[in-house]
C-alpha cells in the first residue's frame, strides 16, 4: 500500500538540498573565475569558500532560482575585488618551500600569458569588468546587472583597462 504524500519538509526539498543543487554545477567556474581576477590558486580556493559562505548565508533572499548563477558570480566577484583592495595593503605572498610560478596554475597561466601579465596593472574594478567581459564571455549588459553596476561604468571600465594595458602589451610584443 502506498502512502499519500503529504506537504512538508520531508515531501519538499530542504533550502540546503536547493543550494547545492544549484552550486554543484557552478562550484568549479567560481573557483576559475576567482583565479583569474586574483592568480593565485590557494587565494581563489579562499575566496570561492568565503564566496560560497556568504551565498548560503542570504541563500533565503535568492527569489529566482533561475538567477543563481549571476547571484553567484556577483559574490564571487565582490569578495576577489574585496581581496585584490586589501592586497595593495598586505601583497598575497605564498608560503612554502615551492616556486609560485611552478605550484599554481593561475600564476603560471597568467605570468606565461602577455594579457595576464599587464592585468596586474589593473585595480580590482577594471580587472573585475575585463577577466568577465574575456574570460567569462559576458556582454557590458551582464555584466553591469552582475556588479551592480550601469553599463556605460562597464564600458568605461573596459576603455580604460585596455588603455592602461596597451603599452604594455605593445612593449611585450616589441621586445620579441
Amino acid at each position: 500500500m502506498e502512502l499519500p504524500l503529504t506537504v512538508g519538509v520531508a515531501a519538499t526539498e530542504s533550502a540546503r538540498e536547493r543550494f547545492e543543487r544549484l552550486l554543484g554545477p557552478e562550484i568549479d567556474r567560481a573557483y576559475q573565475l576567482a583565479g583569474y581576477l586574483l592568480g593565485h590558486a590557494s587565494e581563489a580556493e579562499d575566496a570561492a569558500g568565503e564566496a560560497v559562505a556568504r551565498a548560503w548565508a542570504c541563500f533565503d533572499g535568492l527569489r529566482n532560482e533561475g538567477r543563481f548563477r549571476p547571484w553567484l558570480t556577483r559574490i564571487v566577484v565582490n569578495v576577489c575585488r574585496d581581496r585584490l583592495r586589501r592586497r595593495r595593503i598586505a601583497p598575497f605572498v605564498p608560503l612554502g618551500d615551492v616556486e609560485p610560478e611552478a605550484a599554481d596554475r593561475f600564476a603560471t597561466v597568467l605570468a606565461r600569458d602577455a594579457v595576464g601579465r599587464a592585468l596586474r596593472l589593473l585595480g580590482p574594478d577594471q580587472r573585475a569588468v575585463v577577466v568577465l567581459h574575456y574570460w567569462d564571455d559576458r556582454s557590458v549588459g551582464e555584466i553591469a546587472q552582475t556588479m551592480g553596476i550601469p553599463s556605460g561604468t562597464v564600458k568605461w571600465r573596459l576603455r580604460a583597462a585596455c588603455r592602461r594595458m596597451r603599452p604594455e602589451l605593445e612593449r611585450e610584443e616589441s621586445g620579441r
